[in-house]
């Protein structure tokens, strides 16, 4: 048998980083962050604790990239959107779109992800960053709006957000008996008349 290659061996290392982020999220969102130990996290993801802590310091360090991982997806999503040729109605249209897609793709990820959000007490520590990330989003947002003439831009991307919200929350409670198409296309009428 011949040693492992870096390749072969960052392969590995990125497969238990993933299995540990994957069995901490679907932990802290069944049992709690603070319900959540350590061994916990290593044990279901078929890991030592000493790999554990080689890849995280601490089970804040471990929630903090969770959380991160999510928002950065966000970021990149809507960077993505934002800095296409595409005018402010295709440009919120594309984010609409991309917003029910991915809630679709991985319905499970997303329903662990708002159980960590809805422990707020957990996110305390972390809520400056995630406060400055929300305005930055929000501001995109409202740039959309104000081209697209919004009397109110900045309340309008908030209006704009809380719908997908509520319907995000609806479709998760409901699943497939959630219209989650034609919500899609309703959204999309209701922010981009004809």
């Amino acid at each position: 048998m011949s040693p492992r290659t870096k390749k072969q061996f960052e392969e590995i290392r990125q497969k238990s980083i993933e299995s540990i982020k994957n069995a901490g999220m679907e932990l802290f969102a069944r049992n709690g962050y603070h319900n959540t130990s350590i061994s916990q996290i290593a044990r279901e993801a078929g890991v030592s604790k000493g790999l554990l802590y080689n890849y995280f310091e601490s089970k804040e360090a471990l929630l903090h990239d969770i959380i991160m991982e999510a928002v950065e997806m966000g970021e990149q999503v809507m960077g993505e959107i934002l800095s296409s040729e595409t005018d402010a109605a295709g440009q919120l249209r594309a984010m609409t779109n991309v917003a029910f897609g991915i809630i679709q793709k991985d319905l499970h990820y997303w329903k662990l992800m708002t159980a960590l959000a809805f422990q707020t007490d957990v996110l305390t520590g972390f809520m400056p960053e995630l406060k400055k990330k929300q305005e930055e989003a929000v501001a995109a947002i409202s740039s959309i709006f104000r081209r697209l003439g919004a009397e109110e831009p900045e309340k309008e991307a908030l209006y704009y957000g809380a719908v997908l919200d509520g319907i995000m929350l609806h479709y998760m409670q409901m699943e497939e008996n959630y219209p989650i198409d034609e919500m899609n296309a309703f959204v999309l009428k209701r922010f981009l008349p004809d």
